[in-house]
Order: structure tokens, then C-alpha cells, then sequence
């Protein structure tokens, strides 16, 4: 499986889009830095502790929760139509390697740049922030990022079953990722007046709520307010976000293996 994954990295290293990536992680943290260095936002808080929980708070919210899905979409488009466009599938019989190996090699991967994605977004926001406030919990901060970005690379898994369903072109890939971002940020804008089976039926949206009481509980955040009942614990995260990853690795399988015997 190793193998398998160092293949899959080395098939990405041709593609100039993963600089892309590197550089999407800088989009929100550099102008942000600068909004809360003007006077009429930093006059709004009472402390520099306050201005870098919400400084911080933004950049995971909108750089990693709004961004990131789109990053991924974009990357498992490329990893699962790399054997479409060079049409090897008949070439990967004559090797030991299963289709399921393949996509967990290629899902692994996607796991492995999206916690790398949260965790950049992160430790530039804690750079930037030692610039314009008073850093805090620093490690709880980085571990609260690599958590999100793990959260959010499984929830957007069903992003993947879409891309991988579809197949079509990247432009297509692309607006299909656009599509799930703004659906979800849309969501989370309604929380109030969504069920809540819906909220937790939403894989971004949940963990948007996950995040909020995260941040809440160690003080890197204000109360959510009546949002509270919405709330579910780390457990409650993982074992749901664990079912829709599970669901959609095997949708991706049989539709790999049924591309493949095409």
C-alpha cells in the first residue's frame, strides 16, 4: 500500500496544480491580516486575544471549510482521471494491485494534503497573528487544525462519488466542487432554521458546528448562542464522518471497477 501511495504522490508532481494549492493557503490569512490591522476593526475588540480568536477562527472557517473542499474536489479529479485520460485501465490487469487498492492509495492521499492544507492555513495564521496580536494555545490550535482538515477531507468524499460518477471534463469537476462549497456555506447560514437531522446530514456543515463548540469549549470562541442543541461532540464527528467516508469509498470502488471492466 506504501508503494501504492508514494505512486500516486509522484503522478501529482507532474501536475503545477499542487503549487496552486500551497500558494490557496496563503489567500486568507495574508489579506485578513491586513483587515485587522485597520483601525475600525481593531477598535471593535476589547483585547489582542480577542482579536486573534476571531482572526483565527476566520481563516479556518473561510480558508479551510469554504476552500479546502474545493482543493480536494479538484485533486481526486485528477488522481481518479488519470487512468481515463491516459487509458491504462486494461494495462492495470497485468499488474497485483486490486482497483480497491488503488482508490484507498489515491483517498489516502487526499487525506494526507488536505490535513497538510488545514495545518499550513494554520501556522500562517499563527505567524500572521503574532504580527497584529496576542497568540494563544498554540498546540491546541495546530491539533485543532489537522483535525479539521481530516473532518473535512472526509466530508468531502461524497464530493468525490459526484466527480467520480460524472467523470466528465475538469472545468465540469471544478464547478461541481464550487457547487458543494457554496451549498454547504448556504447551509451553515441557516443553521437557525434547518432541522437538525438535515444540519448533521451535511457533511461541511457538521463540521462547521463541530468546530464552533470545539473552539467554544477551549475558549477561542464566543458561545454559540442558541446554536447550542446543534452541537455534537468530537465522538459524535468522527463516528458519523467515519460512516459517510465508508459509504463513499465504496461507491467509488464500484464505479472504478465497473469503469475498469468497460
Amino acid at each position: 500500500m506504501l508503494k501504492l501511495v508514494i505512486c500516486e504522490f509522484s503522478k501529482l508532481k507532474r501536475k503545477k496544480f499542487i503549487w496552486l494549492v500551497v500558494l490557496s493557503a496563503f489567500l486568507f490569512p495574508v489579506p485578513l491580516t491586513a483587515l485587522m490591522t485597520m483601525p475600525q476593526t481593531a477598535g471593535q475588540y476589547d483585547s489582542k486575544i480577542d482579536i486573534f480568536n476571531d482572526y483565527f477562527q476566520f481563516v479556518m472557517g473561510y480558508g479551510v471549510e469554504l476552500l479546502l473542499p474545493c482543493v480536494i474536489g479538484v485533486m481526486a479529479a485528477m488522481l481518479f482521471f488519470m487512468e481515463r485520460d491516459n487509458d491504462t485501465f486494461k494495462n492495470l490487469r497485468t499488474i497485483p494491485v486490486t482497483s480497491t487498492q488503488m482508490i484507498l492509495a489515491k483517498i489516502i492521499v487526499l487525506f494526507f494534503f488536505g490535513s497538510i492544507y488545514s495545518l499550513t492555513s494554520a501556522f500562517i495564521s499563527i505567524l500572521c497573528g503574532e504580527m497584529i496580536a496576542e497568540v494563544n494555545s498554540i498546540a491546541y490550535r495546530l491539533f485543532f487544525a489537522l483535525e479539521m482538515g481530516i473532518f473535512i477531507t472526509a466530508g468531502t468524499l461524497p464530493l468525490v462519488v459526484l466527480v467520480v460518477f460524472f467523470s466528465k471534463n475538469y472545468v465540469f469537476s471544478v464547478l461541481l466542487c464550487v457547487f458543494y462549497s457554496v451549498l454547504s456555506l448556504t447551509a451553515e447560514s441557516s443553521f437557525g432554521a434547518l432541522p437538525k437531522v438535515m444540519c448533521w446530514l451535511m457533511p461541511i456543515p457538521f463540521t462547521t458546528l463541530w468546530s464552533a463548540g470545539n473552539l467554544t469549549a477551549h475558549g477561542a470562541m464566543d458561545d454559540v448562542g442558541m446554536l447550542e442543541y446543534l452541537i455534537p461532540t468530537t465522538f459524535q464527528t468522527i463516528i458519523i464522518l467515519a460512516v459517510v467516508a465508508l459509504l463513499s469509498v465504496i461507491l467509488v470502488d464500484y464505479m472504478y471497477k465497473k469503469r475498469g471492466d468497460e
